[in-house]
This record gives C-alpha cells, sequence and structure tokens, in this order.
C-alpha cells in the first residue's frame, strides 16, 4: 500500500530533527575544541615568555629587548585567531564560551605584560649599577656583540720645559692651563686634563703662600691665614646666571682680615692670561654693610678731605692713576662708576660738589699686570709686593669706616641695654 500523507511528512520532520541534533552537536564539539587550543596556546604562550626571560635576563641588555619581541609575536597570533571573521564563524548557539575565552585570553596577556615590566625594571637597574662604566660594542664574526669594559688613562701634565716650579714665580704652564680652559670650559675637557689643574692649582697655592707671608709684613692688620680663607674656588655657581660655563679661567686671592670673606677692604690679585690685575678697596658696599655707606657718604658730606689726599696720593697715582688727561679724582671715579647711582642718593641735594663721590657704591683701585710679569725670572712677588704697600693707607682707611660703624653699633646697643636697665 503507498504511504499516506501524514506518515511521508512525519518522516521529513524526523530526518530533519536529527540534521539540526547533528550540526548542534558538531558546533559544540569545534567550540570546545577551539576554547582548548586557546587555553594551550596562551598557557603555552605565557611559559615561553618566562622561560626566555629566564635565560637571557642575565645577558647585557637581550632579557628586555627578548621579552618584547616574544611579547610582540604573541600579541599578532592571538589577535589573528580573534579577528572578525573568526569570531563571526562560530555558530550564534555557544556565546558563554566564547566570551569565557577572550577572559581568559585578556588575563593571560595582562600577566605577560606584566612580567615584560618586571624585567624592564631588572634591566634599568643594571644599566643602572654600571653607569659609570664605559662600554664598548663590537660584532664579532657570529654577528653576536661582545661588549666589553675599557680604561682610558688620564691625561698626562705638560712637560716642565725645562723650567721648575718655584714658589715664589708662576709656571708658564699655569698661564697655559688657563688659557685652554677659557677656550673648552666643559667638565668633559676640565677632568680629562684634571693632571694639568692639579699642577696649576698647587703652583698658584705656593705662590700665594710665599706672597701671604710678605702681606703679613707691609700690613700689620693682616693675619696669616690659611689658603682655603684666601683663594677663591675655581668652580661657578651657575645657578642664577644665564652662563653656564662651569669654571673660572682664573685664579684669585683675597688678603684681608678675614680673608676673602667679610666686609673688610681686600687686597685682590687676579691671574688670568691677558687679563691679570691687581687692586683692592670694598666693591658694592651697600649689599655688604648699608650702614658702613652712609657713614662713608657723612664722611664726602663734610668734605672727604682724607679720601680726596688718599687717592690724590703720588704713590696711588704712579701705580693707579697713570692717565695724562685725567686727574687721579676723575680716573678714580670712572674706575668705581659700574655700579653706581644713577640719581642722587637720599639726603643729598643733586647740585652737591661732591654728588659723584656720594653715588658711588664701590670704593676700589685696580690696574692691569701682563703675562711677562710672570715670566721666569721676573720675580713677580717683587712686581706685586710695592703695589700693595701703595694701597695700605687706602685699605685702612676704609676699614676704618667699617670700625667706625661697629663702634656705633656697639654704642647702640649699650645705651639700649642702659635703657632696659632704667
Amino acid at each position: 500500500m503507498p504511504p499516506k500523507k501524514g506518515n511521508k511528512s512525519a518522516t521529513s520532520s524526523s530526518t530533519t530533527s536529527r540534521t539540526g541534533s547533528t550540526q548542534r552537536a558538531t558546533s559544540s564539539t569545534k567550540a570546545a575544541r577551539r576554547k582548548e587550543q586557546l587555553s594551550t596556546k596562551t598557557t603555552s604562550a605565557y611559559f615561553n615568555l618566562n622561560s626566555s626571560v629566564n635565560d637571557r635576563s642575565n645577558e647585557d641588555g637581550s632579557g628586555l629587548s627578548g621579552a618584547i619581541n616574544d611579547l610582540e609575536s604573541d600579541d599578532r597570533e592571538d589577535e589573528s585567531d580573534f579577528s572578525a571573521d573568526n569570531i563571526g564563524s562560530e555558530d550564534d548557539s555557544e556565546p558563554a564560551e566564547t566570551e569565557s575565552s577572550e577572559e581568559d585570553y585578556v588575563s593571560a596577556k595582562k600577566r605577560r605584560r606584566g612580567t615584560g615590566k618586571a624585567v624592564a625594571k631588572k634591566v634599568a637597574a643594571a644599566k643602572k649599577s654600571t653607569k659609570t662604566r664605559k662600554v664598548v660594542d663590537d660584532v664579532d664574526d657570529d654577528g653576536e656583540f661582545d661588549s666589553r669594559e675599557i680604561f682610558i688613562p688620564k691625561r698626562l701634565p705638560r712637560p716642565l720645559g725645562g723650567i721648575n716650579y718655584e714658589p715664589h714665580n708662576i709656571h708658564p704652564n699655569t698661564l697655559l692651563f688657563l688659557e685652554d680652559l677659557r677656550n673648552n670650559n666643559e667638565r668633559d675637557w676640565f677632568w680629562d686634563h684634571e693632571a694639568e689643574y692639579r699642577a696649576a692649582k698647587k703652583d698658584f697655592d705656593d705662590f700665594i703662600e710665599t706672597l701671604s707671608e710678605r702681606m703679613t709684613q707691609i700690613d700689620e692688620t693682616i693675619p696669616q691665614l690659611p689658603l682655603k680663607d684666601i683663594l677663591f674656588r675655581i668652580y661657578r655657581d651657575i645657578r642664577f646666571t644665564n652662563d653656564k660655563t662651569p669654571y673660572k679661567p682664573y685664579f684669585a686671592a683675597a688678603f684681608s682680615r678675614t680673608g676673602r670673606v667679610g666686609h673688610y677692604a681686600h687686597y685682590y690679585l687676579h691671574l688670568e692670561p691677558g687679563k691679570c690685575r691687581i687692586g683692592g678697596g670694598m666693591w658694592h658696599l651697600s649689599e655688604s654693610n648699608n650702614h658702613g655707606l652712609q657713614i662713608m657718604r657723612r664722611l664726602i658730606d663734610r668734605g672727604g678731605k682724607r679720601l680726596k689726599a688718599i687717592i690724590e696720593h703720588p704713590d696711588m697715582s704712579k701705580f693707579f692713576f697713570r692717565g695724562p688727561n685725567l686727574t687721579p679724582l676723575e680716573q678714580f671715579l670712572a674706575m668705581n662708576q659700574g655700579d653706581s647711582l644713577k640719581k642722587n642718593p637720599k639726603g643729598y641735594p643733586k647740585d652737591h660738589k661732591d654728588i659723584q663721590l656720594l653715588r658711588l657704591r664701590s670704593y676700589t683701585v685696580h690696574r692691569l699686570l701682563s703675562n711677562d710679569d710672570f715670566a721666569p725670572g721676573k720675580e713677580p712677588i717683587e712686581i706685586i709686593i710695592p703695589i700693595f704697600r701703595a694701597l695700605v693707607p687706602f685699605i685702612q682707611f676704609l676699614n676704618s669706616v667699617i670700625m667706625d660703624q661697629e663702634e656705633s653699633e656697639d654704642d647702640q646697643a649699650v645705651e639700649t641695654s642702659d635703657d632696659g636697665d632704667h
């Protein structure tokens, strides 16, 4: 008998149901297999990264670069598996498993990144510990880098040229070093020529020590002080200036009651090729001692006879005021115009007969010395001492102004104390 139409439709429905079940089972199997491959790949990549980093961490700098290359290659592989086409080809009936696989991948990727950062910190610490070493990387025949330390010997001092160092003279090498420093004022050059600097500094120190003994003889107010209280440092303070050169291209020393520091008048010597000079006085008195400046102005207002007499003394004219067309007082004013007031000081009329002296804030004199004055056989100390001797009255006059100020301050303190007692 021919089958009934109802039985035929039932048979077709049963076949369709079995086909759908088979497709869903196949899709579930694919998804499970996909999840297992992702888990295996992530674990393998993380394990390979750790093992490769540990193997390379002892090499100089190669651990970090190797770890980064592994991370980048793993990222590229994983991103290819999670492309839009592959995700779209999966069966929509398994969204939970796909999201779980993506979460596992992101978690593994974060762990790899954390490992890379840890490796970077270790490599940076290793490089910091060997910062002062000089390393040269050469490529050998096998294409590998050969890192080794090299030691560069320091430059030796200049030859003496048949001239010995003497404590009463300046060696020509000292002036040559200062000239080279002026043309190469950089830290690398300075430390490369450290031996020359040490020799030049020792030469100048010995010269100043010999000069200091003579200074105590021409001015009894100058004590015998240690060299560190007389010599200026060669290192510049570059914090508040646009000129960032690290060194002074000269040697300098100052003699006073308190050495190079303090508010007393100084005898000053400056050694610089082509710019050697000698002089003394008080510079920028308003900053160091404003009360002393007021006392000086009162003395000038009363006539300033003592100051003018010292400036016009023949010994001062002989060494400091040698201009034929200007008087000693005019030359003294010209030397100190650099930081003088532009207007008349408060309390003094601008038509005062000594208004130019009243505007001054520095009271100094100086003159240049030539390199020939320090040439071998010239005995520069015998050139310097007569110049400083001519300065003694001027220096002692300025110090008397400071001492008058100190006495007036002491008197004020006593009066204040007496008032307190009453």
